[in-house]
This record gives C-alpha cells, sequence and structure tokens, in this order.
C-alpha cells in the first residue's frame, strides 16, 4: 500500500507538471515565433562566426546569397534592409555561399587560393583559418568547401545551446506565472494525493498528441488540486501558508524547464510501472 500510494502521488505530481509544461511550451513556442528568437539568435552566431559584429563584411554578403538566404532579395546593405532572416541554414549550403563569398573557386594552385583569401577575408583570425583549411586540404577545393561546413556545424552547436538557455530562461517564468495563474502548487498537491491517493486510481495516460487544455480537462476530471477558489485564498492567507504555495510554485517552474517530451516520457514510465504491481 506504502509503495503503492508513493507511486500514485508520483504520477499526479508528473501529470501536472506535464500540464503546465504543454501550456508552458505553447506559450514559449508562440512569444518565440512572434519575436523571430530562432532567426535572430542564427544571424547573431553567424555574425559571431564571421567576426562581422556590424553585419556589413562577409556576413552581409553570406545572407545575400541566394545559398543561404532564398527568400531575400539579396541586395541588403544593412540588417535592417534584409527582407527575410533564415531560421536554419545548411551546414553545406552556408559552406557553397562562403566559398562563393570568398572566390575559392577549383582548378587554382594552393598558392593563388591562399593569395585569394587574403583578398577577400581581411579579418586575421578567419584569414588564418581559412589558410590552414587550404594547406591541410592541399588546395583541394571539395575538402575545403567539407572543412567549411564542419566548422560551421561546430559553430551552431554553441547556437544551438545559446537558444537553448534563452528558451528554458523564459520557460521558467512562464511557468512560474503560469504557477501563480492556475495555483498550481507541486506541495499541495503532493499533500492532498498523499492523503487521498484514490484520486489518482483511475487515471490513464494520456495520448502522445494530446493539447494543453486536455490535460487541464483531464486534471479537473480526476480531481488534483488546482485553480483558485475562495478556499485556496484563505489558505494562502492563513499564518505561514504563503511560504510553502511560493515553494510549491518555484518546483512546478522549475519543472516546466524539463518540457513537455520529458514529463510525458516519465508519465508513461510510472505508468507502465504502478500497473506491474499490485492495485
Amino acid at each position: 500500500m506504502f509503495g503503492s500510494t508513493i507511486l500514485d502521488v508520483a504520477t499526479g505530481l508528473i501529470l501536472a507538471f506535464l500540464m503546465i509544461s504543454l501550456v508552458t511550451s505553447a506559450v514559449t513556442e508562440s512569444v518565440a515565433s512572434a519575436l523571430s528568437w530562432r532567426a535572430n539568435t542564427l544571424l547573431q552566431g553567424v555574425k559571431d562566426l564571421l567576426n562581422d559584429p556590424q553585419f556589413g563584411g562577409l556576413a552581409l554578403k553570406i545572407y545575400n546569397h541566394a545559398a543561404v538566404n532564398a527568400r531575400s532579395n539579396g541586395t541588403a546593405l544593412s540588417e535592417a534592409e534584409l527582407t527575410a532572416k533564415p531560421s536554419y541554414i545548411d551546414a553545406k549550403q552556408f559552406a557553397a555561399a562562403f566559398m562563393d563569398v570568398a572566390e575559392l573557386v577549383s582548378d587554382t594552385s594552393l598558392s593563388a587560393l591562399q593569395a585569394k583569401v587574403n583578398a577577400t577575408v581581411p579579418d586575421p583570425q578567419l584569414n588564418k583559418l581559412l589558410d590552414g583549411m587550404i594547406a591541410r586540404s592541399g588546395g583541394n577545393i571539395n575538402r575545403i568547401e567539407e572543412e567549411v561546413a564542419a566548422w560551421f556545424d561546430t559553430g551552431m552547436d554553441r547556437v544551438a545551446g545559446v537558444y537553448k538557455r534563452k528558451v528554458q530562461l523564459w520557460a521558467f517564468f512562464i511557468g512560474l506565472g503560469l504557477a501563480i495563474i492556475l495555483n498550481v502548487d507541486t506541495v499541495k498537491i503532493a499533500q492532498a494525493l498523499w492523503l487521498q491517493p484514490g484520486v489518482m486510481r483511475g487515471f490513464t495516460p494520456p495520448p502522445s498528441g494530446e493539447t494543453p487544455q486536455q490535460a487541464i480537462d483531464q486534471l479537473q476530471a480526476i480531481g488534483v488540486p488546482f485553480g483558485w477558489n475562495e478556499k485556496a485564498v484563505d489558505y494562502f492567507k492563513t499564518g505561514a501558508n504563503w511560504l510553502y504555495v511560493l515553494t510549491g510554485w518555484l518546483i512546478t517552474a522549475i519543472a516546466t524547464v524539463f518540457g513537455a517530451p520529458f514529463w510525458f516520457d516519465t508519465l508513461q514510465r510510472f505508468v507502465q510501472l504502478r500497473g506491474a504491481g499490485s492495485r
């Protein structure tokens, strides 16, 4: 019975985390789309990669190239004049655009390639990087392009890390706001489920395509305590209960950082584990 109660409490908490994570993900994605987070983060990453913070040199030429930004008219003279910003750039397409911008073509000697780099890439750090690529490849244009693509992929891994941290930070604050608005108090939910474990007896795992509204409806249907009413307001105002509520909101907000897919997979495992034992 003791083990079954623990599983029921854990299942209820994970379901609550899944619900708030689904809503948080939907809100975060809407904000990211409205503010063009992906496109702007990618643009900043390319500017950093090419040492072109003012966007007046290589980065501008790359973004005017059809292989990278086919939706743009290719005549932008500044970042403000870009008619479109891609949210994703394929490494091979970037390498092809870079080779064109740097005027690195086949059937050219090793010394001629290095001279061309010196003329078209004024940045000393990039110049040294490309000289090394040319030397290692023996002047083979295909190998140079492959090295440029690999270099771009490595740089984009760092950009992806920056974007992930930004989204997680926003997810935390959005999750905290939703936890307050919906009063998803992890401490209170855990206490209620511990005292009434039977609440979760009839629970079945949600489908993988469950929407935020369906998750909220399911929580309400099985009686998991959340939301604001007169009783919840009185509880919050009584003594030091506000401290427990604040702790519960913070735990809920932290849980949203892991994302809905994580909690969905975890929920499936707990339901299977509970089903393997005695009910």
